[in-house]
C-alpha cells in the first residue's frame, strides 16, 4: 500500500507545480523584463534631473537669474537636448553640439526600451519632457540680506543673486502594449496600462554670489566703496582740479592721491618675488 500513496501524492505535487507555475510563476518570468524596463526609465528621468539641475547652476546667467548679475547662460532648451543626448541615447559620447542636438545620439533611443513587438517605447524625440525653474532662495536670512543689498544698491550701484535655489523636473512618456489578460478572463477587466509616464524632480541650493570677471569684481567693489564717487567723470574732474592745486600749493603727495580707484587681479609690487 506504501508505493500506491507515494505515487499518488507524486502525482499531486506534480499537478499543484504545473498550477502555479501556470497562474504565478510563468507571468513573473515574463513580467520581470518589462519592469526591468520601467526601473531603467525611471532611473534615467532621476539622472536627468539631476543633470539638468546641476547645468543650471553653472550655467546661472541670462534668464536663469536676475538681469542685473552677469553669467554664462546657456538655454533651457539646450540643456533638454544634452539630458536627451547624453542620458537617454545608446551608445553616444559627449559632444560640445549636443545642446544644438534635435534627434537621439550615438545609435538612436535605448535600444534594450522596446514593446514586445519590437516597437520603440520612446516614440519621438520629444518624449522626454524637462522644465527648469529658478527662484530665491528660501529663509529668513535671504530675505534680510535681500533689503541690505537693496539699500547698498541704492547707494551704490552693488547687488547680489539672490535666486539659488535651481530645481529641474524630466518626465518620460513611453508606450507599452495591453497585456488583455485579466485573472477571470474579463476582456472589461483586462491589464492595459496604456501610456506611462515616470518623472523625477531635483533641487540644488547654490552659493551664485561669485562676481564674474574683473569688470564685474570692480563694480561691485566700487559699489562698496563710498569713495567711488570720484570715479564720476564730472566729480573726478573737479577733484583733479583741487588735488592738482592743493598739490602744487601745499601738499604735493595729493598729486599721487586716487580717490575712489579700484583695479581686480593686480597684485602690489610689494608681494611681488623675483625669482
Amino acid at each position: 500500500m506504501m508505493p500506491k500513496r507515494r505515487c499518488h501524492e507524486s502525482g499531486q505535487a506534480m499537478t499543484e507545480f504545473v498550477i502555479v507555475a501556470v497562474l504565478f510563476l510563468i507571468p513573473v518570468f515574463l513580467i520581470v523584463p518589462l519592469l526591468g524596463k520601467y526601473i531603467d526609465m525611471k532611473g534615467a528621468a532621476i539622472m536627468g534631473a539631476r543633470y539638468a539641475a546641476w547645468e543650471r547652476t553653472v550655467w546661472y546667467g541670462g534668464s536663469a537669474a536676475s538681469a542685473t548679475w552677469p553669467g554664462a547662460d546657456k538655454s533651457d532648451a539646450a540643456i533638454a537636448n544634452e539630458v536627451r543626448a547624453r542620458i537617454f541615447s545608446e551608445g553616444a559620447g559627449i559632444g560640445a553640439n549636443d545642446k544644438t542636438a534635435g534627434n537621439w545620439s550615438g545609435q538612436g533611443r535605448k535600444q534594450a526600451w522596446t514593446n514586445r513587438d519590437g516597437g520603440a517605447m520612446l516614440p519621438s524625440y520629444n518624449s522626454v519632457a524637462e522644465s527648469i525653474n529658478n527662484g530665491d532662495t528660501p529663509g529668513i536670512a535671504n530675505d534680510v540680506l535681500n533689503l541690505l543689498v537693496t539699500v547698498a544698491n541704492a547707494v551704490g550701484p552693488f547687488s547680489l543673486e539672490m535666486k539659488g535655489l535651481y530645481s529641474a523636473d524630466v518626465s518620460v512618456t513611453a508606450n507599452t502594449l495591453p497585456i488583455n489578460m485579466s485573472l477571470d478572463n474579463d476582456p472589461g477587466q483586462a491589464f492595459n496600462p496604456g501610456t506611462l509616464v515616470f518623472s523625477d524632480t531635483n533641487a540644488i541650493l547654490s552659493n551664485a554670489w561669485s562676481a564674474n570677471g574683473a569688470a564685474h569684481v570692480k563694480s561691485q567693489t566700487e559699489g562698496l566703496t563710498p569713495t567711488s564717487i570720484f570715479t564720476n567723470p564730472v566729480i573726478k574732474t573737479i577733484w583733479d582740479i583741487a588735488r592738482i592745486t592743493l598739490g602744487v600749493a601745499a601738499a604735493p603727495e595729493l598729486l599721487f592721491l586716487e580717490l575712489g580707484k579700484v583695479e581686480p587681479d593686480v597684485v602690489p609690487p610689494d608681494r611681488l618675488v623675483s625669482p
